[in-house]
């Protein structure tokens, strides 16, 4: 990957040796499960091309994502894995994802008929069922009727099926766990129908983390591969993963010293008071600094002590620099990470921004360089 010493000094630390780490976590408790690796929205902010590539080196054989510019840019790469698509295009699309070898994702007639049409051989499909979250697939009670009528279509071959049931609570997982059985359920109607596709998923890292008993064949994980966990430490059966983004630094581009009295402009509009040494980070909104909730005070690690933020704009953040020895231009600036026994972690700047982990770590995806 790229010097962070490139461009701006701006840059997010990736580990893929705490990939590997959770990789393994997550075969452990697939077992005898086929892993498909979820690299959707870049990766979870990781890095589509690069995960994958690392994935693939790893031994994963199948990817999923719902991007086709990233499943084209994955292609490009020279990646050679089986490449999967969640819904995220329409029937008219379909033409274009067969020509690159990719694999939709159906939950209607129309892009049954689409993949079809379109197809110079059976192509494989993968039918996508809503057993209750309410978001993308066909409705459990209308999937039956609808699979067996995709299963007639000259030139189509329904090699998977799946749902998800996501969930981050006991309460959660009751849920789906009721959804769970309902769409088991549909899978032994379906094989008493003769249709036995050769993939059949319904748990993600939520239902792998929590162990819930499975009869399908595979599961798709995202979550746990980067070192993210989307359920409660209740809920899990426990397993120690490692974050797959271990830092996001950067570099004072200026620090200015204000004299006794009243504090400078800045001081209005950014609740600024008594500051008298201030610095400023080229990292703004526009790389996906968010400014901290009321009443949550932010700040990043400078010199291995705490520099409050005081503001961020479009391209900067303004750090309050009274308390730290002598700063200077140039000086590493820590927004996640440690130095000298402190630490930011997603998880903190999650709770000063009044948002999940994930969101956290999403804000920044494909708007800083990766070393």
């Amino acid at each position: 990957m790229n010097s962070h010493r490139h461009l701006r000094p701006l840059w997010a630390e990736i580990d893929f040796g705490a990939l590997a780490h959770n990789l393994a976590v997550v075969q452990r408790l697939a077992g005898r499960r086929r892993l498909i690796a979820s690299v959707k929205a870049n990766a979870y902010g990781h890095g589509a091309v690069p995960v994958a590539r690392e994935l693939v080196r790893l031994g994963v054989e199948t990817l999923w994502t719902g991007s086709i510019d990233e499943a084209l840019a994955i292609r490009s790469a020279g990646i050679g894995a089986r490449l999967l698509l969640f819904g995220g295009y329409l029937p008219g699309d379909i033409p274009a994802l067969l020509r690159h070898g990719l694999t939709p994702t159906i939950y209607d007639c129309a892009g049954a008929e689409a993949v079809s049409i379109a197809a110079n051989g059976p192509a494989p499909v993968y039918v996508k069922v809503d057993s209750g979250l309410g978001r993308l697939g066909v409705p459990l009670p209308e999937a039956e009727e609808l699979i067996h009528a995709i299963a007639a279509l000259p030139r189509i071959a329904i090699e998977g099926i799946y749902t998800h049931l996501p969930f981050g609570s006991a309460e959660g997982r009751d849920w789906a766990s009721s959804r769970y059985e309902a769409f088991a359920a549909l899978l032994a109607r379906l094989a008493g129908r003769g249709i036995d596709p050769l993939v059949t998923q319904v748990w993600a890292s939520s239902g792998l983390l929590a162990g819930l008993p499975d009869v399908c064949n595979a599961v798709c994980v995202g979550h746990l591969l980067y070192g993210l966990s989307p359920v409660a430490p209740e809920v899990a059966l426990g397993s120690e993963l490692r974050p797959v983004m271990t830092a996001i630094r950067t570099r004072l581009i200026h620090v200015a010293h204000h004299a006794a009295g009243p504090g400078p402009a800045i001081g209005s509009p950014y609740g600024m008071r008594n500051t008298r040494t201030v610095g400023v980070v080229p990292l703004g909104l526009g790389d996906g600094m968010r400014k901290a909730a009321a009443d949550h005070g932010m700040s990043l690690l400078v010199r291995g002590q705490r520099a409050p933020v005081i503001g961020v704009s479009l391209e900067h953040t303004t750090l309050d620099l009274t308390a730290i020895d002598s700063p200077q231009v140039g000086d590493e600036v820590i927004v996640v990470g440690a130095s000298n026994g402190l630490s930011n972690s997603f998880k903190d700047l999650a709770g000063w921004c009044g948002c999940g982990d994930l969101e956290a770590v999403m804000t920044f995806s494909g708007r800083l360089k990766s070393v």
